[in-house]
């Protein structure tokens, strides 16, 4: 068991004086069984150091980790309940697959045809559809992919009204999905280069869920600003986790998180110059605790993890950790959980007047992916 140490560097964070991460006694198995329900688990994409590329499966009360190999890279996964998982190949996959960890079963589907996944997916409020981010690189245009969540037959497709759609999510109104357009175009034949860095134009996109109709779209001033992952709160408020795709070296972005307020604009986080730097320009997973009011994100190009309060719209502190890279809310009160890419499983908790980063599970031979879904 691990534990690392950090001061506050700002005056926020709901008056504390000093924010901590200390030591302790607990052994990691015990503080398992504190934080989570006897039928929590996690779920991931993982790769070993060979190369091969996993959906994982960890019960976080008996550290039970059960793994299926896939056939692609994957980056979300999605439970359905406590056997049955969907995972999303990223960008240029096109295969993703629904797994059953109970018989072992792997059942692969397919994008159409110059089409790829980019990694995110969510279900309609009834659970009977399954909407997923695509591109359609021969056309150059963003779909969002509509199947049948029984068969994965896909029957219909919408615009996401911009390129490169990456996260997306359905509203509370159970109406509406945002969509978080990165606004880069790739192309297969050209792997994962960005063709269009000079005048690329992310956004955030809501569109109408029963027709594809756009409703409003947002975009930020610096069109550097890759929209990449979402959080929407139970009231309708939406984080945007951001990645810079200027020159770093002559210029730093004035943010790298954005907040909506329901019905108001995307507006970027403050965090000064010296502060954002450290970030090294890239957010991956981003998590909501509307209790503290507070944003997580991973920054595994930083090896930091950031915190953000909405209720003064501005950055609270990075806690280093290397290679960090997905985050979801714990079960325990005030609590994440953190991984990294060197195989480790933190809890980040945080308090009145401290916070506590501490290893719960070190997996030497996997890498974590970016994205955690936590199933209790």
């Amino acid at each position: 068991m691990i534990m690392m140490e950090t001061k506050l560097q700002r005056r926020q964070f709901f008056c504390l004086a000093a924010l901590t991460v200390f030591g302790g006694t607990l052994a990691a198995n015990e503080l398992l069984e504190r934080a989570v329900p006897k039928s929590a688990k996690l779920y991931s994409a993982m790769d070993n150091a060979l190369g091969e590329h996993f959906i994982s499966q960890l019960d976080l009360s008996t550290q039970e980790l059960q793994q299926l190999k896939t056939p692609m890279r994957g980056h979300t996964a999605l439970a359905l309940d406590q056997h049955t998982a969907l995972l999303f190949g990223r960008r240029s996959a096109s295969t993703s697959v629904r797994v059953n960890f109970k018989t072992g079963l792997l059942e692969s589907f397919k994008s159409r045809a110059n089409r790829h996944f980019n990694g995110h997916a969510c279900l309609s409020t009834d659970r009977t559809l399954l909407f997923t981010s695509e591109t359609d690189y021969a056309n150059k245009r963003g779909i969002i992919g509509i199947r049948e969540l029984a068969t994965l037959k896909q029957v219909a497709e919408y615009e996401s009204y911009g390129l490169d759609p990456h996260d997306l999510q359905l509203m509370p109104d159970g109406k509406t999905l945002v969509v978080a357009n990165g606004g880069i175009e790739t192309h297969p034949d050209f792997e994962r280069r960005k063709l269009n860095l000079d005048s690329m134009q992310p956004s955030l996109v809501y569109l109408e869920l029963s027709t594809g109709k756009k409703l409003a779209e947002y975009r930020l001033p610096d069109h550097l600003l890759s929209i990449r992952h979402l959080q929407v709160s139970a009231k309708g408020e939406v984080a945007v986790a951001l990645q810079y795709e200027g020159n770093l070296y002559k210029q730093q972005p004035s943010s790298l998180v954005a907040w909506q307020q329901v019905g108001g604009e995307l507006n970027l986080l403050k965090i000064a110059p010296q502060e954002v730097a450290q970030l090294r320009g890239y957010l991956a997973d981003i998590v909501y605790d509307p209790k503290q009011q507070l944003l997580v994100s991973a920054s595994p190009r930083g090896h930091c993890v950031s915190i953000w309060s909405t209720a003064t719209h501005s950055f609270v502190q990075a806690l280093p950790l290397a290679e960090a890279s997905s985050i979801s809310l714990g079960s325990e009160v005030d609590s994440f959980l953190v991984s990294t890419s060197q195989g480790s499983l933190y809890q980040l908790q945080t308090t009145t007047n401290q916070a506590r980063l501490t290893e719960l599970k070190h997996l030497p031979e996997l890498a974590w992916d970016n994205h955690l879904m936590l199933l209790a």
